[in-house]
């Protein structure tokens, strides 16, 4: 059976894929300003926000495990997620940190 937790680690692992993914192929679109590009880039500002959300009303799971919002995101820095997050990173020494 798999636990809150792990879902909510999955769930998240699949948003941030998603951000990246649409971001890659705005980037590399071959008309930047055209009407797909703005279009896709509005589709991103909604992603992000949703994504935004789900970390604040997940945090205390995604903090305890090491993941911070994403680079994208627009969520001021929360000192109880970075000492949540610090301490993830000391317990588990051989895990890479991302900055």
């Amino acid at each position: 059976m798999i636990s809150l937790e792990h879902r909510i680690l999955s769930e998240y692992r699949l948003k941030i894929a998603k951000i990246e993914t649409l971001v890659k192929s705005i980037t590399s679109h071959r008309e930047p300003k055209g009407l797909e590009a703005k279009g896709a880039s509005d589709f991103l500002d909604v992603l992000i926000s949703e994504t935004d959300r789900f970390y604040e009303n997940n945090s205390a799971v995604l903090s305890n495990n090491g993941k911070k919002p994403h680079a994208r995101s627009r969520l001021p820095e929360n000192k109880e997620w970075i000492e949540n997050i610090e301490k993830f990173y000391d317990k588990n020494p051989r895990r890479k940190y991302k900055k």
